[in-house]
């Protein structure tokens, strides 16, 4: 037996082929504006999460400047020296922060003419204090005032220096 196909069946037949046809093309049309969208939305991405690793970096500075753990006698923005001398070495502390830092660093800017490392044995003769690391890392940082006491001729004074903290944060992302 054999089938007859008439004109009108193949009209209809090209009818449905061109719907289909143009259906794919709508598909792909809205999949590639889809797509677009998605690349311009996720652009500003690696931009804002730099941002707001320096923004909780700086943040953690401030806080660090007000602990009574760094803090010289309640003076606002004022690091004591001799307290971070002595909090160097103690690694416990590095347990106040949880896991989100790296490390400390306290850098005098003025008066410095070179950049030595504090150990005991150059201690106030220095200008970098490291907490809680041994590497040298750039993040965020903060002024403050580095505050000791000194002797003088007479009876013991405040001395402070213009300095930097630096806080560096780790790339919580990987977890």
């Amino acid at each position: 037996m054999k089938l007859k196909i008439n004109k009108k069946d193949k009209k209809a037949q090209l009818k449905i082929q061109q719907m289909s046809f143009m259906l794919v093309a709508l598909v792909f049309f809205f999949v590639l504006v889809l797509l677009f969208y998605l690349a311009i939305r996720t652009s500003g991405l690696a931009e804002s999460k730099k941002f707001l690793e320096n923004e909780r970096a700086v943040g953690i500075a401030m806080k660090i400047s007000s602990m009574p753990e760094f803090n010289y006698e309640g003076v606002p923005n004022a690091l004591d020296a001799d307290k971070l001398m002595i909090l160097r070495g103690k690694t416990e502390y590095k347990e106040l922060f949880g896991n989100s830092i790296e490390g400390i660093i306290v850098q005098k800017i003025y008066p410095a003419d070179k950049d030595v490392e504090c150990k005991i044995s150059n201690y106030p003769d220095c200008t970098k204090i490291k907490l809680f690391t041994e590497k040298e890392f750039s993040s965020a940082y903060s002024y403050v005032a580095l505050c000791r006491k000194e002797k003088g001729a007479e009876s013991a004074f405040t001395k402070c220096e213009l300095a930097i903290i630096m806080v560096g944060v780790k790339d919580n992302s990987a977890k």
